[in-house]
C-alpha cells in the first residue's frame, strides 16, 4: 500500500470518527440545554459546527485523492482494515 492510499484510509477514518463524536456532542448539548445551561450548550453546538467544517475539508481532500466517503461504510484504520473498532472512553470529554 502506498502513502497516498494510506492517507485516503486515514481521511476516511477521521471523517467517520468525527461523525461518531458529533453524536455525543449533540447529546451533551441537549442535556445541558434541558438543565438550564443554554450558553454552554450553544458553545458545544458552535464547536460541533467547526467539526462539520473540518469534515467537509477532509471530504474534499479525500475526493481529490480519488477516494470517496460513503457514510455508513464503517471506519478504516491506517493499515487498511475496514470496520476496525477503536477503543477509548467517550465519557471523559473526548
Amino acid at each position: 500500500m502506498d502513502d497516498v492510499q494510506k492517507c485516503r484510509i486515514r481521511l476516511k477514518h477521521w471523517i467517520d470518527h468525527n461523525l461518531e463524536h458529533m453524536k455525543g456532542y449533540e447529546d451533551a448539548a441537549h442535556l445541558l440545554q434541558e438543565n438550564g445551561y443554554s450558553e454552554a450548550a450553544e458553545m458545544i453546538r458552535h464547536g460541533t459546527h467547526s467539526v462539520e467544517v473540518a469534515n467537509a475539508e477532509f471530504e474534499k481532500a479525500l475526493a481529490s485523492l480519488g477516494g470517496e466517503n460513503k457514510i455508513g461504510d464503517g471506519p478504516a484504520d491506517a493499515s487498511g482494515s475496514v470496520g476496525h473498532h477503536h477503543e477509548h472512553s467517550h465519557d471523559s470529554g473526548d
